[in-house]
This record gives C-alpha cells, sequence and structure tokens, in this order.
C-alpha cells in the first residue's frame, strides 16, 4: 500500500491533516527518530503519526496483512490519540468513551442508499434473510453500476455470512462518492 493511500484515509476518516512518518531508530519516546522520506507501507512496521502538522503524537504499527491496514489504524488511533483527549460534550469536559469514539466513526462516514451502504472495503448490503435470486440481483445492480464507473470489485461475505460485501478497496471518498451518486429506479429490495 502507498503511504498517500492510506494518509488519505486517515484525512478523510478524521478530518485532520495526518502524517505518516516511519520510524528509523526506536526506543522510549524521546529516543526515537522518524523519517518522512518513504513511499511504500510495510507490514509489522512502527509509524509515527502527526495530526494538523504537530510532532509525533502516537506510533501506529501495521499489522501482518495488508488487508488490515486500515482497521488497524483506526483501532489505534481511536485508542492511542481520541479517547485520551478531553472534549466538551454538553457542557461537561470530559474524554470520550471507546464506544462513542467508534460510533462516531460509524455514524459520520458512512453512506447508505437503498439497502446498501460504504464501508472502509467498499460497499455491503445485509442479506442475511434474503434469498439466493435476491442477493444475486442486488449483486448484478450495483455491480453493473460499478463497471460501468470502471471500478473492479471482488465479491465477498461477511464473516458470519450475513452480509454481502463488494470489495473495491479504494478509499472512504471513492466509496461514499460511489454510492451518493448511485440511482436506480424502481428499486424494491
Amino acid at each position: 500500500m502507498k503511504k498517500i493511500e492510506l494518509e488519505r484515509f486517515a484525512n478523510a476518516i478524521t478530518n485532520c491533516n495526518i502524517k505518516l512518518h516511519k520510524q528509523i531508530i526506536g526506543g522510549k519516546w524521546y529516543e526515537c527518530k522518524y523519517t518522512s522520506e518513504f513511499d511504500e507501507i510495510e507490514l509489522n512496521v512502527v509509524y509515527g503519526i502527526s495530526i494538523n502538522d504537530n510532532s509525533i503524537l502516537f506510533d501506529f504499527k501495521t499489522g501482518k496483512s495488508e488487508d488490515s491496514i486500515y482497521k488497524t489504524f483506526i483501532t489505534q488511533y481511536i485508542n492511542k490519540y481520541e479517547i485520551k483527549r478531553l472534549v466538551l460534550i454538553n457542557d461537561e469536559l470530559r474524554y470520550k468513551t471507546k464506544q462513542e469514539c467508534i460510533e462516531e466513526f460509524r455514524n459520520n462516514n458512512r453512506v447508505s442508499k437503498y439497502c446498501f451502504y460504504t464501508t472502509l472495503y467498499g460497499i455491503g448490503f445485509f442479506s442475511f434473510f434474503m434469498n439466493e435470486n435476491t442477493i444475486l440481483d442486488n449483486i448484478s445492480i450495483i455491480g453493473k453500476y460499478l463497471n460501468d464507473n470502471n471500478i473492479s470489485y471482488k465479491r465477498g461475505t461477511s464473516e458470519a455470512g450475513w452480509v454481502t460485501r463488494l470489495i473495491i478497496n479504494k478509499n472512504v471518498e471513492l466509496h461514499n462518492n460511489l454510492l451518493s451518486n448511485f440511482i436506480i429506479e424502481n428499486f424494491e429490495n
């Protein structure tokens, strides 16, 4: 994955100017050295995260799989940054709970249209109570739209099998824009 892709994703989902810096010397916080001179995100590597042109505010370690980089970033961003910031909520200065942070991301960064919704991986729809023909019809409808827009995708399902996924693996803004512009007539599902 390119560094710029993760930075764009992080900027879109946090509404902050996030920059990644690769750790070149580890140790205690005051011993660490970083560089911004790199293009590719590597697996199992520590990166420093600066927000809105401040110094490094927390470290982010990529996981073992490129497929999990976005999820790992969000988890570490919430745990290492969001829940440690004092915020004013209902005239009370306090820390947000982890659950409040997660709900904020869910509510602010998705587009829902018809039975479809955007996710980090692309577009999904809740298919647990649908028969196979309805699932295939929905995939055909949204798949045609994606193909017409020159967007390649893979079909997948959630681990529990409740959600059918159209895995695009671009950035959240693109996923949201695609679904926002998606229009079909006489859609009944």
